[in-house]
């Protein structure tokens, strides 16, 4: 079990005000909201990035009192994709995650299916195959937390499917929080959603839980959530002026 209190202020501004929420092995806990809501800060914060006022608790240790390579080895972070500057091979890319863990590449790179590319440049993977690279390298810390920043952003369809997937299995033996701007792939994946807005946790509670009415008061959106073979489906309406 992971139990998180963050705030966090600049220039007198609350960015985030008091989030209070736990996070535990078997669930995908996913972060959603609108834009500005405070979700890429306080993953920020929670990996010690950026300085909060809070504390992040795992087996009974605030993981932001540690050093950062002795928290590396038990929290790693997945930061919004970016293009590649350098010219590191797959495989010397991943090996910069074991630095002072235990975390094994080529276990990592199995995971997201990679292993056969692992001599290539990572210049020359597409944005989605990047992404696997990045989910390999935090894997290859061997940590039991994961935080991950929009790992499905400006990906297709196909290595949308390979993300969630796999994050799906691995929540089994890890604590994994993800923030997500599809609310629909949210719906679909998520175990419990907690839901930021202006800083604070508007809502929080299980995908069964979770109704129109606080789409709509969060995101300024009328519509109907319908109920599929594979889960919900939220279908927009209108915005609401």
């Amino acid at each position: 079990m992971m139990q998180v209190e963050m705030s966090y202020s600049v220039e007198g501004r609350k960015i985030l005000d008091n989030v209070r929420f736990k996070a535990k092995k078997g669930e995908l806990l996913v972060i959603v909201g609108p834009n500005g809501a405070g979700k890429s800060t306080l993953l920020k914060c929670m990996v010690g990035i950026l300085r909060g006022e809070g504390r992040v608790l795992f087996r009974g240790t605030d993981l932001l009192n540690l050093r950062p390579e002795k928290r590396a080895r038990i929290l790693a972070y997945v930061p919004q994709s970016s293009t590649p500057n350098y010219d590191f091979t797959v495989e010397e890319f991943v090996e910069m995650g074991t630095y002072k863990t235990s975390g094994s590449i080529e276990k990592a790179l199995k995971t997201v299916k990679l292993w056969e590319k692992r001599d290539w440049s990572i210049l020359t993977l597409s944005g989605g195959e990047y992404q696997l690279v990045l989910l390999a390298r935090a894997l290859a810390q061997g940590g039991d937390v994961m935080l991950l920043d929009e790992p499905i952003a400006h990906l297709d369809v196909n290595h949308v499917l390979m993300i969630m997937e796999t994050l799906t299995d691995l929540k089994r033996g890890k604590v994994i929080v993800t923030v997500l701007h599809d609310i629909n792939v949210a719906l679909r994946y998520a175990d419990r959603l907690l839901v930021l807005k202006g800083g604070r946790i508007f809502w929080s509670g299980t995908v069964e839980e979770f109704g129109e009415e606080t789409l709509e008061e969060v995101y300024s959106v009328k519509g109907k959530i319908i109920e599929t073979e594979v889960g919900k489906v939220f279908v927009p309406f209108s915005v609401k002026l």
